[in-house]
């Protein structure tokens, strides 16, 4: 019997499993957008909630494999996309993991191709041999013709959106599927820190499912200058434009940083970036998440406490920490993790020890 994967609220979503003992097979994504023959639209939510719901369970992976017919011929070592020795701990990690290796399999290193796939049919094995059992861990339940959910979103639920659901959305839409359901954007780019001009309600549509633990589709809110999408997306740090719109990047720098790195792109890229308000938003959205309060993580100031309110947050800053400028190479790709929050004063500090030591970190 086939099986759709329900989101946090119990509703149906548009991702058909099976389930056999030990097995937990999730359906490819098909069809073209918007067409009468789309299928298992919310492939990427769905697996996200599976490997979600197994990871915080009882349920131990066994392993994972690409199981679509154009790969069936390969041996499962070459499709593997899971072993249990490299279960990351976080449900997002474990996520992004997956999509890279499903993408990687059965695809020719000369076909010139950046991405592959990571809609395509998978099997997840689990210790477990119980179908009951594996059912209620990953929340199937059983297929019907009403399990759309075509309700618009009201505003206070799309508020629950924060830059760190938004800054997790552009890293897989830069990484994984441009448009997706959403198609490719008609009027209005958003600007990413590395650069790419992305759909504004693609990316917005991917926050929102996120939040709030469903599968938030296009007619479930609108898009365009003066909506609650487009403010939320420039109210996280970014800049939406009109296709039509010339960008130069270094606009995103202050008069400072663009005398520092004058004929030096690597450090350009990498000042962009640690000075784009995206991504310094979705750090201290996930710090607070984290620890509760802003604070700086090399001489521990409470901007707080030293100003007394809350506008003292305005010094605490955001650095990029892990990775020396001069080991940044073109498509370099920055987590959260790679940041750092610093008051003013300390990341002041830390610039001037980098531009003393060769522009090294």
């Amino acid at each position: 019997m086939e099986l759709i994967i329900s989101d946090d609220h119990g509703l149906g979503l548009d991702a058909t499993v099976e389930v056999e003992p030990g097995i937990i097979i999730l359906h490819s994504r098909g069809g073209a957008i918007g067409s009468s023959n789309a299928r298992n639209r919310d492939y990427s939510v769905g697996l996200r909630l599976i490997l979600k719901r197994i990871l915080t369970s009882h349920i131990q992976i066994v392993g994972a494999w690409v199981d679509s017919s154009r790969v069936q011929i390969l041996p499962l070592t070459e499709r593997a996309i899971l072993h249990p020795s490299d279960l990351p701990e976080n449900p997002d990690n474990l996520f992004t993991l997956v999509s890279r290796r499903m993408q990687a399999v059965g695809r020719s290193p000369h076909t010139g191709r950046r991405y592959g796939n990571s809609n395509r049919r998978i099997k997840i094995s689990v210790e477990v041999q119980s179908i009951a059992e594996i059912v209620k861990v990953i929340g199937a339940i059983e297929k019907t013709d009403t399990f759309k959910m075509t309700t618009r979103l009201p505003t206070e639920q799309l508020r629950k959106i924060t830059p760190e659901h938004i800054w997790q959305a552009i890293t897989e839409t830069e990484e994984f599927d441009p448009s997706g359901v959403f198609g490719p954007s008609t009027d209005y780019d958003l600007l990413s820190e590395t650069g790419s001009r992305l759909p504004p309600k693609a990316v917005f549509g991917r926050a929102a499912s996120l939040a709030l633990g469903i599968s938030v589709g296009p007619q479930q809110f609108s898009a365009g200058k003066g909506t609650p999408c487009f403010k939320i997306l420039e109210e996280a740090g970014y800049r939406i434009v009109r296709k039509s719109d010339p960008v130069v990047l270094t606009e995103l720098l202050s008069e400072e940083d663009r005398v520092w790195a004058e004929g030096k792109p690597r450090l350009v890229s990498h000042l962009r970036r640690e000075r784009g308000h995206g991504l310094a938003k979705a750090k201290k959205a996930e710090f607070l998440r984290l620890h509760g309060r802003l604070f700086c993580e090399k001489c521990e100031m409470d901007p707080i406490e030293v100003f007394g309110s809350e506008d003292g947050e305005a010094c605490i800053e955001v650095h990029h920490h892990s990775t020396a400028v001069s080991e940044m190479r073109d498509g370099h790709k920055t987590r959260l993790e790679d940041l750092q929050c610093l008051c003013a004063n300390c990341h002041r500090y830390i610039h001037r020890v980098m531009k003393k030591n060769g522009l090294s970190e």
